[in-house]
């Protein structure tokens, strides 16, 4: 199962991806040794109360730690014995409103302002794509999260009109490179039976569109990859801005398997 993580901190949004992170891992749980991570920032106000030396094993039982132990636990429902806090934050997928905006070298998945993935029902996630293999890494997580928690998957595109294709349909002015992605994500998606469809259309704005589409299609996560470096006028980050349904950023990584 993929590492689920948490960042603590004591504010609403702090445990709303709590809150949301306990209930993924419920949802995503292949067994008893399934955990949820909490990350202590040691830089931070929230971890202040706790030693450089509390997070190792020989430093469990502190007050410490069993304070934000007990917290947590009160929190999700979870026992303690499936709540680990640690101090990295740097593999699976970190849950937590801040870092999305400012972690482009981590998968971060914000909330936004539900407490569950599911709270508004069975849906879609949404994987947008354009002319790069740098959806692929983004596809291949979605299409594992939807098969895991059976829902489908909606791969989304944006084309710029072709003026020397008369047709009407936005498909069909789809350029080589996002006709070559569509076919390997559908490729993907065969082998792993998961449901999906392909939304393509053209829109003035390429995250307002991506927006729009996850309305119109009742989606719960939206799936998507940036570049290693944040910059203001990413995709991810105008997203993120404005979205009302968790988002899952997904870092570009120097090795990833496509």
């Amino acid at each position: 199962m993929v590492k689920i993580t948490c960042a603590f901190r004591r504010t609403i949004e702090g445990r709303l991806a709590i809150s949301f992170g306990a209930d993924l891992l419920k949802l995503l749980s292949e067994g008893p040794n399934d955990s949820l991570y909490i990350f202590l920032n040691q830089g931070s106000s929230e971890a202040a109360e706790i030693s450089s030396d509390s997070l190792s094993t020989a430093q469990i039982l502190t007050e410490q730690y069993n304070r934000v132990l007990a917290e947590v636990a009160q929190q999700t429902g979870l026992p303690s014995s499936k709540i680990i806090l640690t101090d990295q934050d740097n593999d699976g997928i970190l849950i937590d409103h801040a870092s999305a905006f400012e972690r482009a070298d981590l998968d971060v998945l914000y909330p936004s302002r539900e407490k569950s993935l599911l709270a508004r029902g069975s849906g879609p996630l949404l994987v947008p794509f354009g002319d790069s293999l740098s959806a692929l890494p983004a596809a291949n997580i979605a299409i594992m999260l939807a098969k895991k928690l059976a829902l489908p998957v909606v791969f989304y595109h944006t084309t710029w009109i072709d003026e020397s294709q008369p047709s009407t349909k936005a498909e069909d002015h789809m350029c080589n490179g996002a006709r070559q992605v569509a076919a390997l994500l559908k490729a993907t998606a065969d082998v792993a039976a998961v449901q999906y469809n392909f939304v393509v259309e053209t829109a003035d704005d390429v995250a307002e569109g991506i927006l729009q589409c996850s309305l119109r299609q009742s989606v719960r996560l939206i799936v998507m990859p940036r570049s290693a470096k944040t910059t203001i006028g990413c995709y991810v980050n105008q997203a993120l801005a404005k979205t009302p349904v968790p988002l899952l950023a997904v870092a570009s990584k120097s090795g990833r398997p496509l």
